[in-house]
């Protein structure tokens, strides 16, 4: 018999996504939910001030009001972005939101983390898991 011989895929043909996510789609999800919990202390650690009712001297001349504000803003925002994280669909938009979410972390105390998701994050195989030519 004669079989016909295979054509490889036009270079600008979109990836065939894998079934089966790569190993670093499973610790991202664990890096989430660590930012998630992180930003709702920072959240918590900003109501504290009203609920100690503490004094401006307490906090070095700021207004109590203003600290809850920013921390429990700042954190919120944070929170939620983190959170948005968890419900976005495998598409190569998302790879991008997820990579500067990893990138995030690098500015703080998660950059132990972050080396290493971003190492594995640029790899083939996760582009190739969310749609992207690698």
């Amino acid at each position: 018999m004669h079989e016909t011989p295979q054509i490889p895929p036009h270079p600008s043909s979109p990836p065939v996504m894998p079934e089966t996510a790569p190993q670093v789609v499973l610790w991202y999800k664990v890096y989430l939910g660590f930012l998630c919990f992180l930003y709702f202390v920072v959240m918590a650690a900003g109501s504290l001030p009203l609920i100690l009712d503490l004094s401006e001297e307490d906090l070095d001349g700021m207004p109590p009001m203003l600290v809850a504000i920013l921390y429990v803003g700042i954190g919120g925002v944070f929170f939620i972005v983190s959170l948005i994280g968890f419900f976005l669909k495998r598409s190569p938009g998302p790879w991008v939101f997820h990579l500067v979410m990893i990138c995030l972390g690098m500015t703080g105390c998660t950059i132990i983390f972050s080396i290493p998701l971003l190492i594995f994050w640029i790899k083939p195989e996760t582009k190739m898991w969310f749609g992207r030519n690698p």
